[in-house]
């Protein structure tokens, strides 16, 4: 298997649940695992399956709903704290404190497994002294203790941090398929006046993770529209277009892996279109 953070896996769907089979029953299995990718559900599904083939509990679903739900003794969960201020969602930093707490449990005997884990989710929210905590728990890990750690991008995660865990990368998801209505409003906006370009950028700015899947949408509508542009050779408007296209996958990274102004990032997109 090579050295620890050497180990990168492209998952296609259908190899995810043999590969982790196999690396749960590896005799060198190591202790720190990162799954990245931009689908949360996937790997969340994909560390639960794990932590079930690690403690022979495959199948046992009383288990699993213990497991996701928070209330295994031998599980700990670690994610971003949910925040709203004047209307607005957004994710708080995964903090120190909630980190210190987490390892606390690590370092008790297991109460019914025998192993403990910890699923670090959205670990791209951890701050500096959060993360340096994690890192030096899994340079010098509890005996019989896993860390899962759950992120959108390798690159979110602090670079030590990558070089100790076993690193599986799942596939990007698919295009969203475009709603008529999504696509319509989309086309509205091109000939809306500023006024209206604005308020509908306060409107869906209020929800980080509904501003993220119109602009998904959005994103699959415009690759669609260059697609056909490119076939006919209209290089003009394929040039127009593969800027908006550019524009909307920095504003999609902007609210969705930073804590920036959302409103702010839609504007500045929807008043360029």
């Amino acid at each position: 298997m090579g050295e620890k953070g050497d180990l990168v896996i492209i998952f296609m769907d259908s190899k995810i649940k043999t590969y982790l089979d196999r690396l749960a029953s590896s005799p060198k299995r190591p202790s720190s695992f990162l799954f990245f990718g931009p689908d949360e559900e996937e790997k969340s599904k994909a560390a639960f399956y794990f932590v079930q083939k690690i403690s022979g509990k495959a199948g046992d679903g009383e288990f699993l709903r213990r497991a996701e739900g928070g209330i295994h003794p031998d599980i700990v969960i670690v994610e971003p704290e949910i925040e709203e201020k004047k209307g607005r969602v957004r994710e708080k930093e995964i903090s120190i404190l909630q980190v210190r707490e987490a390892l606390g449990k690590l370092r008790f005997f297991p109460y019914e497994l025998k192993a403990k884990f910890c699923l670090i989710k959205k670990c791209q929210r951890l701050g500096v002294a959060a993360s340096n905590a994690l890192l030096k728990f899994i340079e010098e890990p509890a005996d019989n203790a896993f860390v899962i750690f759950l992120a959108d991008q390798q690159d979110s995660v602090l670079p030590t941090i990558v070089s100790r865990c076993a690193v599986l990368r799942f596939p990007a998801e698919r295009d969203l398929p475009v709603s008529p209505e999504n696509r319509e409003r989309l086309r509205e906006l091109f000939r809306e006046g500023i006024a209206a370009k604005l308020d509908y950028a306060q409107k869906i700015s209020k929800d980080r993770s509904e501003a993220v899947r119109i602009l998904k949408m959005w994103e699959t509508a415009v690759a669609e529209s260059l697609r056909t542009l490119v076939r006919k050779g209209d290089l003009e408007n394929t040039a127009k277009v593969t800027r908006l296209l550019g524009n909307m996958r920095g504003t999609i990274n902007v609210i969705e892996y930073t804590n920036a102004d959302a409103r702010i990032a839609l504007e500045s997109l929807l008043l360029n279109i």
